[in-house]
């Protein structure tokens, strides 16, 4: 009989972890409230809930140093002074540091707030309050270069879907694989059951010929999407925001390819989601 692979158990309160920045330098975090908390019962049962510090310094730290104690409050760009905390339940990873135990004040438990994450993500923000702080107009710089690279790859994707757009076929769709990223989510059933939708769309269309009218296409088109609104009450709603996305992209190439790309979001004349 095969064993169950034990949890690995989290952390306990205080348990301070060094990890490496971008830039070759050191932060750390530590543990507030630990996943038998009563908060931890209510916001994130198995969790535990982490802070990240608003030190930064060249070399892996020590426990008793207070620089360390003060929690990072975010206030670079659009953040609005708030604590860099959230509740993780994955394993501390093999490259956190441990640094020893740093015990959490009760006015820091009571920061806790339903907010989730991994211990990876805490890597990220204390440079970049660091550099907001110290290097603001080398940061802001950098972010109008970016904003402008942003929209030039903007650009070139809406030209590149132009192109697809006018040159997309009924004929090849029939062959198109729809909904290529859907894997994890949403379901297996909703997924299939999207797919079939899409592809019979296709076919019916192409059953229509050459000669059909506007409004038989729009009929085939209107059914599709009045379709999916069955789907998605009888699935449990699966369908979120990137669900819609990619729905209206497949269907607007669908729309572009029996020649009614002159209608804009005809989707949403009869989606329900």
């Amino acid at each position: 009989m095969a064993t169950r692979k034990k949890k690995t158990p989290l952390p306990s309160v205080g348990a301070a972890f060094a990890f490496k920045l971008e830039d070759g330098r050191y932060s750390m975090c530590r543990v507030l409230l630990d996943e038998t908390s009563q908060q931890a019962k209510e916001m994130a049962p198995n969790s535990v809930l982490v802070a990240c510090s608003a030190w930064v310094g060249e070399s892996i730290p020590e426990a008793e140093n207070p620089e360390l104690r003060p929690i990072l409050h975010l206030t670079h760009h659009s953040w609005k002074n708030e604590p860099e905390l959230w509740w993780v339940s994955d394993p501390v990873p093999a490259e956190f540091i441990p640094l020893g135990i740093i015990p959490p004040t009760r006015e820091e438990q009571e920061l806790a707030r339903p907010t989730y994450g991994y211990w990876s993500s805490l890597t990220f923000q204390p440079l970049l309050q660091w550099r907001w702080d110290h290097e603001r107009e080398a940061v802001l710089a950098e972010d109008v270069i970016e904003k402008q690279k942003e929209h030039e790859r903007w650009e070139q994707r809406a030209q590149a879907r132009a192109k697809y757009l006018a040159e997309v076929t009924l004929e090849a769709l029939l062959e198109h694989r729809f909904f290529p990223g859907w894997k994890r989510y949403p379901s297996k059933k909703a997924t299939a059951a999207s797919r079939t939708i899409m592809l019979e769309t296709v076919q019916q269309l192409l059953t229509l010929g050459s000669e059909a009218t506007e409004s038989q296409k729009l009929a085939v088109l209107q059914h599709c999407i009045e379709s999916f609104n069955a789907i998605d009450a009888k699935l449990n709603h699966f369908i979120e925001t990137e669900e819609r996305e990619n729905i209206c992209a497949e269907f607007d190439a669908i729309v572009h390819a029996c020649g009614l790309g002159h209608y804009d979001c005809l989707a949403d004349t009869w989606r329900e989601w």
